[in-house]
């Protein structure tokens, strides 16, 4: 694990074969390893490894104090709340996430990724304070993504997931499924 910190790599099947050999001798259990596994693996979002390594850590592990922080930081990530997500690594920063570089900007580009399916424009306000940047830095990120901001404002191009779709009619005239079941509901007596 030390080597994948180092050299800024990362192996999946290698790290869950150390988190299922930590089961089958839970004696040998090393919580600063299974700590950089699950940091490691936070920093694929929003691929499911860190999902998948957790499977693997017993309730025990699970329970330690740098452990739970990260589950912390997992949950505020998956659930968007972006802008809490930096006062929550605060606990992990002298510790685990010294030891893994690039952490930082491997949430950011999971926060912008998701910024840009969601938004076709966003307070900058909203952009610095989910991507724990000052306004200077904002500039230099937008040209980088092809963003742009204009009175406080930026724009995100729209593409496939920011932009609404219109269902397209049918031309048959008959109703569709969730029509149906909605006018049969309606005509129901309990």
């Amino acid at each position: 694990m030390n080597a994948q910190c180092s050299s800024g790599t990362y192996d999946l099947d290698c790290n869950l074969a150390v988190l299922k050999l930590y089961q089958f001798h839970p004696e040998k259990n090393n919580v600063d390893t299974v700590a950089k596994i699950l940091v490691k693996a936070l920093m694929q979002q929003p691929a499911t490894d860190y999902l998948m390594c957790t499977y693997l850590i017993p309730e025990r592990v699970q329970e330690t104090e740098v452990v739970s922080n990260i589950a912390a930081v997992a949950a505020l990530l998956e659930t968007c709340a972006f802008r809490q997500v930096w006062p929550a690594l605060e606990p992990l920063q002298s510790g685990v996430l010294q030891a893994v570089p690039g952490f930082a900007d491997a949430i950011r580009g999971f926060v912008l990724d998701t910024l840009q399916i969601t938004y076709q424009g966003i307070p900058e306000a909203h952009v610095c304070a989910s991507l724990n940047l000052d306004a200077a830095a904002l500039p230099a990120l937008l040209a980088e993504r092809g963003w742009s901001s204009k009175d406080g404002i930026v724009s995100v191009p729209a593409n496939d997931d920011n932009t609404a779709k219109p269902r397209k009619p049918d031309e048959t005239g008959a109703l569709r499924s969730d029509q149906m079941i909605k006018i049969l509901s309606s005509t129901w007596l309990p």
